[in-house]
């Protein structure tokens, strides 16, 4: 650990302030843990400014990244904590710190994902609201019948130096906190296993990202311009998908969306995609 003359205040360091490998133990060791899913590891985050480390008698006791997306909302990314009952003021010693370097930042809201209810509770008593539910899906097959696209409509792999009209379409298809900045955007892409992307006259209007794990997909973006909506472009991504992936053993193809998007609902249960295991919840934090 750095020497105390740039320390903060209260046994709360940043994590470009904290050794690294110091972090990088007490991560990897036996600690309570929560992990956002996230494009980026949680390692590759520890020297960041957003990353804060709660000290007490020279040893580390938690750990919590706050990560801004971009200028407008943040992603609680990571916790973890030791396993000696104090999770839950060691997350609201760090949590208060987090959200006023968040404020001074500038970002208005903070975003979390709950998978296990002992973090939830976390939230929840630390003012979190629940916002909406993400739901899994998942088909063994695209089924169903492939549109029939207009001839100005193509659809085509997508390359790197489609990246910045791609960056500028995910912001327009998406609204926080589901929006991808230029870095994760990037990493999205690089993980990619297949990539498409759908034009209208040559210009970029749609794309999709499947990763793949041993033999399952993930469809870990679909977006489509709000005005080429309704064009079967997306289900045209699909097919293509699935023509794509054909003889290669693949046996399921999964996706998550939230609750309320009644469009993605739509659209995935007429290619046959079924709920698959609980709904997680969205919780938000208004730093405002």
């Amino acid at each position: 650990m750095s020497t105390a003359g740039d320390r903060l205040p209260s046994n709360i360091y940043s994590g470009s302030q904290c050794d690294q490998d110091d972090l990088l133990n007490f991560v990897n060791g036996p600690q309570l843990a929560y992990e956002h899913l996230d494009w980026f590891p949680s390692h590759s985050r520890l020297s960041s400014e957003s990353t804060f480390c709660l000290w007490s008698s020279d040893q580390l006791q938690a750990v919590l990244s706050v990560a801004p997306e971009t200028q407008d909302f943040a992603w609680l990314r990571f916790f973890f904590t030791r396993r000696d009952g104090n999770h839950n003021p060691n997350f609201s010693v760090l949590f208060k710190h987090a959200r006023d370097w968040l404020g001074s930042q500038g970002v208005s809201k903070l975003y979390s994902l709950s998978h296990r209810d002992w973090f939830e509770r976390l939230l929840i008593d630390n003012g979190f609201k629940a916002e909406t539910q993400l739901i899994s899906l998942v088909t063994g097959q695209i089924s169903g019948t492939p549109p029939k696209l207009e001839s100005k409509v193509v659809i085509r792999p997508l390359h790197s130096n489609d990246l910045p009209e791609i960056g500028a379409l995910d912001k327009v298809c998406f609204s926080p906190p589901w929006q991808l900045n230029e870095a994760g955007l990037e990493k999205c892409y690089i993980s990619g296993e297949y990539s498409s992307l759908g034009s209208i006259n040559g210009k970029p209007v749609a794309y999709q990202v499947t990763t793949r794990l041993f033999d399952r997909l993930h469809l870990a973006r679909l977006a489509v311009h709000p005005q080429a909506r309704g064009r079967g472009i997306a289900r045209a991504l699909l097919f293509d998908l699935s023509a794509h992936f054909e003889g290669s053993n693949v046996e399921a193809i999964g996706v998550n969306t939230q609750v309320d998007n009644q469009a993605s609902l739509k659209l995935y249960s007429s290619l046959g995609f079924k709920q698959d295991g609980p709904l997680i919840p969205v919780y938000s934090f208004d730093l405002s």
